[in-house]
């Protein structure tokens, strides 16, 4: 079984809003018009897990659920190594 390394950069829970907001997502969260790239629910501000940027450029949320983030990171991992 191999391992694979992941970089993982972090927002603070007190910078969230100013980055969402500098990318031009804040309000589209607020309003629930996002969706977790993995499972479908409704992305919020208190169940936003992660960001990460698709091939083409998009930006796609993950909610909080392990499993999600565990699938992001390794679509990312996948997207890196291209």
């Amino acid at each position: 079984m191999s391992i694979a390394r992941v970089i993982i950069r972090a927002i603070h829970d007190t910078d969230l809003v100013k980055v969402l907001t500098r990318l031009g997502l804040y309000e589209g969260v607020v309003e629930g018009r996002y969706r977790c790239f993995v499972c479908g629910e409704r992305i919020t501000l208190d169940n936003i897990g992660g960001l990460f940027k698709s091939r083409d450029g998009k930006i796609n949320f993950v909610c909080n659920n392990m499993k999600c983030l565990m699938t992001a990171a390794e679509i990312t991992s996948k997207i890196n190594k291209e």
